[in-house]
C-alpha cells in the first residue's frame, strides 16, 4: 500500500493529465486482455492447496500460462488496429503487453499457493519485495522520462521478472505434492467463465471514459478512486485470508456466524467513510495538488466500500462451491452496471461512472445477500 501510494504521488506529480490518463487507458485494455489468463484458477489453487491437493497448483499454473497466450494474440490484433489508426505509441504498448501477458499473470500463482498452505508471513515478505523494486524502477523511469511507451516497457518488464523469480523459488523451496484433485481445475474454469463479465464491467469505466470524454477525465477519475484503492486493500486482504478458512468450515456455520462480524465491518466502514469525506480535501492538496476536482468524486467513491460485506457473503459462495448460485450473481450485477455505463458515462462523464457503480451496488447487496441465506 506505500508503495502504490508513493507511486501514485509520483504520477500526480511528474507527468501531464493526458499521459497519465493514456498509461491507465493501456493498463485498463490489459486487465480486460488478461482474462484469458483464468482468474478463477487462483481460487482453485487456494481451495486445493489448503486441502493438501498441492498438484493443483503446477497444474494451475500450466493452465494459466497456456490460456494467457489466447491474451497475447487478442493484444496482437489490438496492436494493428492502433497500427492502422496511425497511433505508435499505442500500438508498440500493446506489443509489449502480448509479449509479457503469460509472464506477468503466470508469475503471479506463487501468492495462492502460499495462501493455501497458510504461510502468508512468506507471502508478505515476497510481494512486498516486489511492490518495492518494481515501484523504484518505475519512478526511476519518470525522473527520467515521459514516454509512454518506456513506462508500459518497465512496468511489466520488472513486475513479470520479479513475479517469475518468487514463482521458481516457491517451487523450490516448498516441493509441492503431486496429489491432484482434477474437480478443482474445472471449477476454477468456471470461476473464470462466470466472472469474464465481472472484470470487464471493473475496466470498462476506464475505457468508456477515455472513448467519450479522453485521457484527461480519465486521469481525473483515477485519481478520485486511487484513494478508495488503498483503502480497499486491507480488505481485499481480509478476502484472500478468508478464503482457506470458509472452505473448511460447514455451511451452517457460515450462515450463523458471518453476518454478525459483517455488521460490525459494516459500522467500521462508516466511521472511515465519514472520516474520509472530511479529511479528502487536505490529502489531494498535499498529495495530489494537481488533481484538487478530483475530491467531490473521491468522495462519492468511498460510499463504494460499503459493497465489501456483500463480497464476503459471495466469497462464502466460492467456497462452498456454489457453482449456479455464483454464474446468475457474477452474470447479472455486471450486466446492469455495463448498461448503465453505456447509458450515464455519455451523459454524465465522471459522474456518470459512479452513480451506475453505486446503483448497480444496491442491486448486488439485494442479490447476494439473497443467494447467501439460499446457501
Amino acid at each position: 500500500m506505500a508503495t502504490a501510494f508513493l507511486l501514485s504521488i509520483a504520477f500526480a506529480n511528474i507527468i501531464s493529465q493526458e499521459t497519465y490518463g493514456e498509461y491507465r487507458y493501456i493498463l485498463s485494455i490489459m486487465t480486460i486482455l488478461a482474462i484469458t489468463s483464468l482468474e478463477g484458477i487462483n481460487v482453485a489453487i487456494i481451495q486445493g492447496v489448503s486441502k493438501k491437493s498441492e498438484g493443483v497448483f503446477l497444474n494451475g499454473l500450466k493452465t494459466k500460462l497456456k490460456y494467457s497466450f489466447l491474451g497475447s494474440i487478442c493484444s496482437v490484433f489490438i496492436a494493428i488496429y492502433f497500427w492502422f489508426q496511425g497511433n505508435i505509441e499505442f500500438t508498440i504498448s500493446l506489443l509489449i503487453i502480448a509479449f509479457f501477458l503469460p509472464l506477468f499473470k503466470g508469475g503471479e500463482t506463487y501468492q495462492y499457493f502460499l495462501d493455501g498452505k497458510k504461510l502468508f508471513n512468506k507471502r508478505v515478505a515476497y510481494t512486498t519485495i516486489i511492490q518495492i523494486l518494481s515501484t523504484i524502477s518505475i519512478i526511476i523511469t519518470l525522473l527520467i522520462t515521459k514516454n509512454l511507451i518506456i513506462l508500459i516497457l518497465i512496468y511489466f518488464l520488472s513486475y513479470s521478472l520479479l513475479r517469475m523469480f518468487f514463482l521458481f523459488w516457491t517451487i523450490k523451496k516448498n516441493k509441492p505434492n503431486k496429489i491432484n484433485d482434477k474437480k478443482m481445475i474445472a471449477y476454477g474454469k468456471h470461476l473464470s467463465l462466470m466472472g469474464i463479465i465481472n472484470l470487464i464491467t471493473q475496466q470498462i469505466d476506464n475505457v468508456f471514459l477515455f472513448y467519450f470524454v479522453g485521457p484527461i477525465q480519465l486521469a481525473i477519475y483515477s485519481f478520485a478512486a486511487f484513494p478508495i484503492q488503498h483503502i480497499r486493500g486491507p480488505l481485499k486482504i481480509i478476502q484472500e485470508l478468508a478464503i482457506p478458512k470458509l472452505s473448511v468450515r460447514s455451511e451452517n456455520d457460515i450462515k450463523k456466524t458471518l453476518p454478525k462480524k459483517l455488521l460490525k465491518m459494516t459500522i467500521l466502514i462508516v466511521f472511515g467513510i465519514i472520516i474520509y469525506i472530511i479529511l479528502a480535501p487536505y490529502f489531494f492538496k498535499i498529495f495530489y495538488p494537481q488533481y484538487i476536482e478530483s475530491i467531490p468524486y473521491s468522495r462519492l467513491l468511498a460510499f463504494t466500500l460499503l459493497a465489501f460485506p456483500m463480497s464476503m457473503m459471495v466469497l462464502s459462495l466460492q467456497a462452498k462451491m456454489k457453482t449456479k448460485k455464483l454464474y446468475k450473481i457474477n452474470i447479472l450485477i455486471p450486466i446492469i452496471k455495463i448498461v448503465l455505463f453505456a447509458i450515464l458515462i455519455p451523459l454524465y462523464g465522471i459522474l456518470g461512472v459512479i452513480i451506475a457503480i453505486l446503483i448497480s451496488q444496491i442491486f448486488y447487496f439485494f442479490i447476494a445477500y439473497f443467494f447467501f441465506k439460499k446457501m
